[in-house]
C-alpha cells in the first residue's frame, strides 16, 4: 500500500513540476516523509536533470539516513540551512551548509552558484522543504520576498521550483500562491 501511495505522489507531483515553472505543494505533517520519498524517487528518475535541495526542515544527516538511495545520485545537489544553526557536525562536503535559515540571500546566492555552470538546455530544478519552516526562523513577509526573488531568478535562468508548506504550520496559501501551479494533498486523497 505505501508503495502505491508514494507511485501515485511522484505521478501527481511530476506532471505538475515538468509542465509549470514553479509548483507549490502543501502537505500534511504526517505525509511529509510520504512527499519527500516520492519527490526522491523522480530525482533518481533522471540522470541527464541537475536538482538542488534545499532543506530547512530536516537536516542534511537526517535526510541522508532516511534516503541513502539519493545521495549516490550525483544529480541531486543539497543544501542544508540548520545544520550549522543548530550545533550538529558537518558530516559531508558534498552538502552546501548555510549559517543560518535567517541567511535568505545567501540561500538564493548559493542556489544560482550550483546552476552556474549548467547548460542553458539541461533541466534544471530546486526544491525548497519547506517554506513553513523558514517561517518559524524568518517573518512571513521576508520569506515571501525571498520566495519572489527566487522565482524571478529562477525564470531568467529557466530553473524549475519546488516548494512545500507543511499545511499546519503556517497559512499556507499566503506562501504559495505565487506559484504557477498549487498542488493540494490530503490525507484523504493520499490514502
Amino acid at each position: 500500500m505505501v508503495d502505491a501511495v508514494i507511485e501515485g505522489l511522484k505521478e501527481r507531483i511530476s506532471a505538475a513540476i515538468k509542465v509549470n515553472q514553479s509548483v507549490g505543494i502543501q502537505v500534511p505533517e504526517n505525509r511529509h516523509k510520504d512527499l519527500l520519498q516520492a519527490l526522491f524517487s523522480f530525482m533518481n528518475s533522471d540522470a541527464n536533470e541537475v536538482w538542488t535541495f534545499v532543506t530547512a526542515s530536516n537536516t542534511f544527516k537526517h535526510i541522508f539516513m532516511s534516503f541513502k538511495k539519493v545521495y549516490e545520485n550525483k544529480n541531486i545537489k543539497f543544501i542544508d540551512c540548520i545544520s550549522r544553526s543548530a550545533g550538529i557536525p558537518i558530516i559531508d562536503t558534498e552538502c552546501t551548509y548555510i549559517e543560518s535559515p535567517t541567511m535568505l540571500e545567501k540561500i538564493v546566492l548559493e542556489i544560482m552558484n550550483i546552476f552556474k555552470g549548467i547548460e542553458h538546455d539541461v533541466e534544471k530544478f530546486v526544491v525548497i522543504d519547506s517554506l513553513s519552516s523558514l517561517v518559524i526562523y524568518n517573518d512571513s513577509e521576508i520569506v515571501r520576498e525571498f520566495v519572489s526573488v527566487l522565482l524571478n531568478k529562477a525564470r531568467s535562468f529557466n530553473i524549475h521550483i519546488v516548494t512545500v508548506v507543511i499545511e499546519e504550520e503556517v497559512d499556507a496559501h499566503s506562501l504559495l500562491q505565487m506559484n504557477d501551479k498549487i498542488v493540494v494533498l490530503r490525507d484523504s486523497f493520499i490514502s
